[in-house]
């Protein structure tokens, strides 16, 4: 068992670092994943650990109320958007709030996101949003962006930032890489014609299916951290 926790601390900071290096992350934003074997306690990146250089040394352990376990370093402010969400989503194991810059945007702009993109393809019109865009630290406004979430994967908070919610690291990183890629793409198609095209009935039921499998998860992880870590090497 400490050998699957120490490899969740692993992939918490792989993806931590390599979500900083594209631009997903910078001085804020968190990570939180499961301790195997203790489903009611989580692993999150420090409140006061930066982004760039986190190590596996700087993740709290919290309940699923927020509290860090004594000798934690402090958790961040908005701890409360992970405890609510992993207390209320049994098949939920990690969790990310980001604040991307293309997801924004459109956010800002009051557009839906669409899917336009293969890989981004689960992008969902019916995407919830939050409308409170202050940060998300007390109990009260990390179940309200819970409700407003509900049993997706996916919650856009105006004018602030991004919520995900997948079954482990790999997943939830990836799913944070092509939400924001998806909505790059959908931006840039309507600078060029408002009426671009969008993924729409079988074609987009198929191209969902055959885009997003363990299999492709596992694909991406790969890519990334292998790019990420011969650029370390340089």
């Amino acid at each position: 068992m400490a050998d699957a926790q120490d490899q969740v601390r692993l992939q918490i900071v792989e993806a931590i670092r390599m979500l900083e290096r594209i631009g997903l992350l910078d001085m804020n934003g968190h990570l939180s994943a499961r301790v195997p074997g203790r489903p009611d306690r989580f692993f999150i990146n420090a409140r006061g650990a930066s982004r760039a250089v986190v190590g596996p040394q700087d993740l709290a352990i919290c309940d699923l109320e927020g509290r860090p376990e004594p000798g934690s370093p402090e958790p961040p402010s908005e701890v409360y958007i992970h405890s609510a969400i992993l207390r209320r989503r049994p098949d939920v194991g990690a969790v990310l709030h980001n604040h991307p810059h293309w997801q924004l945007v459109l956010g800002i702009a009051g557009l839906q996101p669409q899917p336009v993109f293969s890989i981004g393809s689960f992008a969902d019109p019916a995407t919830p949003v939050y409308e409170r865009s202050s940060l998300i630290n007390t109990p009260e406004m990390g179940e309200e962006l819970a409700d407003v979430l509900g049993d997706g994967r996916v919650a856009h908070i105006r004018h602030h930032g991004a919520v995900y919610a997948a079954a482990n690291v790999q997943e939830v990183f990836a799913l944070a890489v092509f939400t924001e890629e998806n909505a790059k793409k959908q931006y840039q198609a309507a600078l060029l014609n408002p009426n671009y095209h969008v993924l729409s009935g079988e074609n987009l039921e198929r191209t969902r299916e055959t885009n997003w499998a363990p299999k492709i998860v596992q694909k991406i992880w790969t890519y990334y951290r292998d790019k990420w870590l011969t650029r370390e090497g340089e």
